[in-house]
């Protein structure tokens, strides 16, 4: 029996419909034990906190007291932690200035030490972009320097991430970059860690793919998966929908991870409907349950 896990986005949990949500609800820890209470009572198994840059409770400076405190609240509700998410497009490997490149690398070397402390294995790693499908305005990147920029960065940050034992999970976004399983999977062995690997997001990848197919390529260098669902006729952000409403062939998805041995987290991306923003997280929790125990 394969070990497969249950978790959600701690964004998931938000008082707001904002896109992707967010995490002003979270100003206190006793703001994280009650999602950690809510999660739990819900059969989640895990959930997937968020490390702000600068602000909120959870940031690049928060202390070591705190971080404990986080991880032992979690702790007292049964409640894992997958990878850790950094806010994304804060920080940046591709970047054409090189101070910026230097800066992300700091980020993910802080990311990955505060990770260790909160007792979660990996951080989830969005290198940057070559350009932003929401903003046209975006300057480019060089798609051959996004590429050999994010492979250097991974491998200066190898030693940190092999030392520390958390891993660096990269996560195809709409970047216009790493559009492709086999460029992904080139990647990963390029850096040529076991603590770098990839969070597939099933959503993400749908536009432009097939997630089956990732999962098949890119095997066991999956370590946690996205759940995500879209509309690939909407073709844009809108496109996002519940689990289950969507083109995502979860029936394949589940058998190609089966298939490759996948173990580890299945973290589902959602967030507050736009009324009663809550029940998401029962209708999540419910289609996870016939996604992946039906396999």
């Amino acid at each position: 029996m394969l070990n497969w896990k249950k978790a959600i986005v701690i964004r998931a949990f938000a008082d707001t419909p904002d896109f992707l949500g967010g995490t002003d609800f979270l100003g206190s820890l006793d703001d994280y034990s009650r999602v950690f209470n809510k999660a739990r009572n819900l059969g989640f198994e895990g959930v997937q906190l968020y490390l702000e840059i600068s602000t909120g409770l959870l940031n690049l400076s928060t202390d070591g007291e705190i971080l404990n405190e986080i991880a032992s609240r979690a702790r007292d509700e049964g409640v894992g932690f997958p990878s850790l998410e950094i806010a994304p497009l804060q920080y940046s490997f591709t970047a054409d200035d090189a101070t910026e490149r230097q800066k992300g690398i700091e980020v993910v070397a802080r990311a990955m030490e505060i990770a260790r402390s909160l007792g979660s294995s990996g951080v989830l790693v969005i290198p940057g972009y070559v350009g932003k499908m929401w903003d046209a305005t975006t300057d480019q990147v060089d798609y051959c320097d996004a590429y050999e920029r994010t492979l250097s960065a991974l491998r200066r940050l190898t030693e940190a991430a092999e030392k520390l034992k958390v891993a660096m999970l990269v996560e195809p976004i709409w970047n216009m970059f790493l559009l492709s399983p086999l460029e992904m999977r080139q990647l990963i062995d390029d850096v040529g860690s076991p603590f770098c690997g990839v969070l597939l997001d099933t959503g993400n990848v749908t536009l432009y793919g097939f997630a089956e197919q990732w999962i098949r390529i890119l095997g066991d260098r999956i370590r946690e998966i996205h759940m995500k669902d879209f509309r690939r006729q909407v073709g844009n952000v809108d496109g996002f929908v519940p689990l289950l409403a969507g083109d995502v062939n979860w029936p394949q998805v589940t058998v190609a991870a089966r298939d490759s041995g996948f173990e580890g987290y299945w973290i589902a991306e959602q967030f507050p409907y736009a009324h009663h923003g809550n029940v998401i997280l029962q209708h999540t929790f419910e289609a996870m349950n016939r996604i992946l125990d039906s396999t």
